[in-house]
């Protein structure tokens, strides 16, 4: 793997429901009611592109880690996660 990205989920969580959207569901429900999924689907993703995905229970900023082998692989998982879809995005 080129990098591993560590998502932590409690900032995460934080962090996505002030950003929500308009929708029909309580932010709550759609996030707690999801965010297996996309995490699942961030997996996939980074996983055909050499990058670990993991989860955590530290709350702690930013939202997530990057443990890489050089500051290359670092720009390229931050780079990758500015490119995909992000949870309400994913969602809708």
């Amino acid at each position: 793997m080129r990098a591993t990205i560590t998502i932590h989920l409690p900032t995460h969580r934080r962090e996505a429901l002030q950003a929500y959207p308009d929708h029909t569901v309580t932010p709550a429900q759609g996030y707690d009611g999801n965010i297996g999924r996309y995490v699942d689907f961030l997996r996939d993703q980074g996983r055909e592109r050499g990058f670990e995905v993991r989860t955590d229970q530290r709350d702690v900023e930013p939202v997530f880690t990057i443990d890489e082998s050089g500051r290359e692989q670092k720009k390229q998982a931050h780079d990758w996660l500015e490119a995909v879809p992000d949870f309400w995005e994913w969602l809708t």
